[in-house]
């Protein structure tokens, strides 16, 4: 008596069935169906204990992240957003010499024209912050005057003195719920700029500025 249809199909199956790797371990093997990723049963068991470790592990660094998050001041939050708005700055002024000495070498910060010490509301706003050296940025306190200057030279006088006046900016205060809706915001930015990788002319870098900030929604 001939093997039902049946019975020939699932044998062809087998047979197409070729040598995989065991996730376990480096051996290779023939699996006796689709779902079976390792050699032995002893694999298995080893393997299946590397799973529930891994998941284990995950949800322990899911924790530890809520955890964390509970744990951080209004002063975290307000450095969490000032990562993410720097990483902005940097990609608006790619290629972009430093504000202050004109160096287009070195390691880069994305610098204050008023400092976060001296004006704490303004310290988000992308028209007080442009692509600067480390130099000028922190072993030169700000490097001021040339900042100034580069300001005129790069941008012009008119700009110049819109960015001077940010220094009468009315006193912003930020939750903690909001600063984390601008972190994703801007992170969310970030992308985007990275994904558009691309070098702008003055004028566009001012125009980005305006309406990043309007997206951002600190300055309006």
């Amino acid at each position: 008596m001939l093997p039902p249809k049946e019975f020939k199909s699932e044998q062809s199956k087998v047979k197409k069935l070729r040598d995989k790797k065991c996730k376990n371990c480096p051996n290779k093997f023939t699996p006796r169906n689709i779902m079976q990723y390792v050699c032995t049963p002893k694999c298995a068991i080893e393997w299946n204990k590397k799973l529930a470790e891994k998941k284990e592990k995950k949800e322990w660094s899911e924790q530890k992240a809520v955890l964390k998050d509970k744990l951080k001041t209004l002063s975290d939050w307000k450095d969490d957003l000032q990562v993410e708005i720097n990483k902005i700055v940097r990609l608006i002024d790619k290629n972009v010499s430093c504000i202050s000495s004109g160096a287009t070498s070195g390691k880069v910060n994305s610098g204050h024209y008023v400092s976060r010490g001296s004006n704490d509301t303004i310290r988000f706003n992308l028209h007080n912050i442009f692509l600067q050296s480390e130099h000028s940025n922190t072993h030169l306190s700000g490097d001021t005057l040339r900042y100034q200057d580069g300001l005129k030279q790069m941008y012009g006088l008119e700009y110049f003195e819109r960015v001077d006046s940010l220094r009468s900016t009315p006193l912003i205060k930020l939750s903690i719920d909001e600063l984390r809706v601008k972190i994703s915001v801007c992170r969310q930015i970030v992308k985007e700029l990275q994904k558009a990788d691309l070098t702008y002319p003055p004028k566009i870098r001012i125009e980005l500025r305006e309406s990043l900030n309007k997206r951002i929604g600190i300055y309006l």
